[in-house]
């Protein structure tokens, strides 16, 4: 147990990181110390596991109760230079391809399953993304695509009670439309069917089986939050609308946050062929008819920052302040809005996917470099906290385990890094606000 304690601490390179393995790394250190697969772990996989272990308990008694878990992270690490890329892809795709047609008899056993299913996946990036093994846009994907696949596999349960149920279509926004999934993201989703008024309850039944599905609490814990309130009217709205009054929304009384939005909204689970043909409708529709954004941009950008930007005391609001995470995403989706009509948006609407496609040059990879970075220390910062994030505090504890997992020399050269980050961010949203186009960023 000693010597696994000193192999796990010397691949950490922290001591204060170090010190936590005696604690939070206890179950690990107990049931592996003689294991065969860890002793193989080296390199990245070591450093990874070591990380995993000394920040966050949960997972070590993950790893400690799953050998297999740990015989595939030795495996990829032992791999050359990119191989943790392609294991990522390559069980995305196994996982998609195991979704069940059918639902499971025994439904408390099915949800256990799914909660399992995030877990073990979850922890399995994890080990590659913080050991260096995977950059954190691979891993951002993966777990994008795990939490469609859960998702899917929730429906399936779903749409199984009853037999005259409506079927439904899941569209995620934000994060999980775009495939820029992190740790601790809720899933924000609205829910789309193609029937009729005479169907909208049964619908509705089938979506509030589903939010239940992956919000409940059970003996494997979440699945995921779900959040609906991004649907029309939002919470005071229907859970469930039709494609066409969906699209009727969006041209006539949505207000232009629900424009950015739908910019950033696909299909992931049910009709995805006809939600996506209803989605890219309301799309054109709007944008044929949007003037310039970038006025109303700004405007809802700083409402954000007076509500949820606060930097008193050391904060540093790394998603909603100046310069955050925010800039990225209103630029993304208001490029789209000033452009969408002359260029194809892309099929997964991500920042930077949204970006290249509606403008090129060193001013937008420039931007998109800073953004990469920050979401980089955003994923370590969620991860080490062990929940969703949106503020760095420097005075805290964690400070020193975040700046260590992101391999900064010292606290001081994260702090360095957050704010030179941020400068590039807030320097690209302003020229384009000021400019009024998002050819600022071709200058």
């Amino acid at each position: 147990m000693r010597a696994l304690e000193a192999r796990l601490a010397e691949a950490l390179g922290s001591p204060a990181l170090a010190a936590r393995l005696g604690i939070v790394g206890e179950p690990f250190l107990a049931r592996r110390a003689a294991d065969a697969d860890v002793a193989r772990l080296e390199g990245g996989a070591l450093r990874g596991v070591a990380r995993v272990v000394a920040t966050s308990a949960q997972d070590a008694r993950l790893l400690a109760s799953r050998p297999d878990l740990i015989q595939r992270i030795a495996t990829v690490g032992e791999g050359p230079e990119g191989v943790a890329c392609d294991a990522l892809a390559r069980r995305a795709a196994e996982i998609a391809e195991d979704e069940p047609t059918a639902a499971a008899a025994d439904l408390e056993a099915a949800l256990d399953e799914l909660r399992i299913l995030r877990r073990v996946e979850t922890a399995f990036a994890a080990c590659l993304h913080l050991g260096g093994l995977a950059p954190f846009p691979d891993v951002s994907a993966f777990l994008s695509a795990l939490a469609e696949s859960i998702v899917r596999r929730a429906l399936v349960q779903a749409q199984a009670v009853g037999t005259r149920e409506a079927p439904i279509t899941v569209v995620g926004m934000g994060k999980i439309g775009g495939r820029e999934f992190t740790y601790h993201s809720d899933l924000d989703l609205i829910f789309l069917h193609g029937g009729g008024p005479e169907t909208i309850a049964r619908a509705s039944r089938v979506a509030q089986r589903l939010v239940a599905y992956l919000t409940t609490m059970t003996g494997a814990g979440v699945a995921y939050a779900v959040d609906a309130r991004l649907r029309p009217s939002g919470g005071q709205g229907m859970l469930v609308t039709s494609f066409d009054a969906f699209a009727e929304y969006q041209a006539r009384d949505a207000q232009p946050w629900e424009h950015l939005t739908l910019m950033r909204a696909r299909a992931i689970a049910g009709q995805v062929g006809a939600a996506s043909e209803a989605l890219e409708r309301a799309r054109s529709a709007v944008v044929a008819a949007e003037r310039p954004p970038w006025s109303a941009v700004a405007q809802m950008r700083a409402r954000v920052e007076a509500e949820r930007g606060h930097e008193g005391d050391g904060r540093i609001a790394f998603k909603t302040g100046p310069g955050g995470l925010m800039d990225v995403d209103f630029l993304g989706a208001g490029a789209v809005l000033e452009r969408g009509a002359q260029r194809k948006p892309p099929d997964v609407p991500s920042n930077p996917a949204l970006l290249r496609s509606m403008a090129e040059g060193e001013g937008v990879e420039a931007l998109l470099a800073a953004y990469t970075e920050l979401r980089r220390i955003e994923a370590a910062a969620r991860w080490v906290s062990g929940r969703a994030i949106e503020a760095l505090e420097p005075g805290a504890e964690t400070f020193a385990f975040i700046a260590a997992v992101v391999d900064a020399a010292r606290p001081r050269e994260l702090l360095e890094r957050v704010h030179r980050t941020r400068g590039q961010i807030r320097h690209a949203f302003s020229a384009v606000v000021r400019e009024g186009s998002i050819a600022a960023l071709e200058r």
